[in-house]
């Protein structure tokens, strides 16, 4: 992580758990609670938390929070994190974002049917970024850390997506063993695709893999991948 957007987006979209920070609706002090979260196509983080949760109830109060993102190792200051801080409020997506999202989020189907959940999302007021040792630094607006996407990416990823899990299953293979440099132990499903990139998943594992460049259209998806896959078998990888 260079501190560049991309660079800040991609370190995001390569996890999906973290840590978000309210504050207290009674006495206003800092409450940290770990919880999941999924991206939607421009890279803002979404949430689904129910109403019996500490950090709803603070939210309800006051919408201001952060969400703490960080590489795990046995060294944490020697490795990447960031800190988005800004406004996690309720929101509704849209269908086709609900069904990423519901894709994305570990457990939100059977959570959505019940009906204290709901869903969240980071509006970002800036981004605390650190690399490792002496490097960081700060994003200042939720406008230089957001992508751009065409609206025609978000109405077709659900389409894209079930493609690749019908027809190509040996090329989610080859990705998941370029990824990981291993075997995959179960069958590879392609999770989401977003313009920077792919999620899969093997059993309860996950991989995010990102392309050399963001895509604006379908036909770029689909070239990213043709081109991933062929790399994924060549000798020389």
């Amino acid at each position: 992580m260079d501190g560049s957007s991309q660079s800040i987006r991609r370190f995001l979209r390569a996890h999906y758990q973290g840590a978000v920070a309210t504050l207290s609706a009674d006495d206003g002090l800092p409450y940290a609670s770990v919880v999941h979260y999924a991206c939607d196509q421009q890279g803002r983080p979404w949430f689904l938390f129910s109403d019996l949760a500490v950090h709803s109830h603070d939210l309800a109060q006051d919408t201001r929070a952060s969400l703490l993102v960080w590489e795990a190792g046995p060294d944490l200051m020697a490795l990447p994190r960031a800190t988005f801080l800004g406004r996690v409020c309720r929101a509704d997506p849209d269908p086709a974002l609900e069904g990423r999202l519901m894709t994305l989020l570990p457990g939100a189907e059977s959570y959505l049917d019940m009906p204290d959940f709901h869903f969240y999302r980071l509006e970002c007021a800036r981004v605390r970024w650190i690399g490792g040792f002496g490097a960081m630094g700060w994003l200042h607006s939720e406008v230089d850390f957001l992508l751009p996407v065409p609206r025609e990416l978000e109405l077709q990823e659900a389409a894209a997506v079930t493609h690749m899990n019908a027809d190509h299953a040996d090329a989610l293979a080859d990705y998941w063993r370029m990824a990981s440099g291993s075997e995959p132990a179960a069958p590879v499903r392609l999770l989401a695709l977003d313009p920077e990139g792919m999620d899969l998943a093997c059993g309860v594992d996950r991989l995010r893999l990102d392309f050399p460049a963001p895509v604006t259209t379908p036909l770029q998806w689909r070239e990213q991948l043709v081109a991933m896959a062929r790399r994924a078998r060549s000798p020389s990888v």
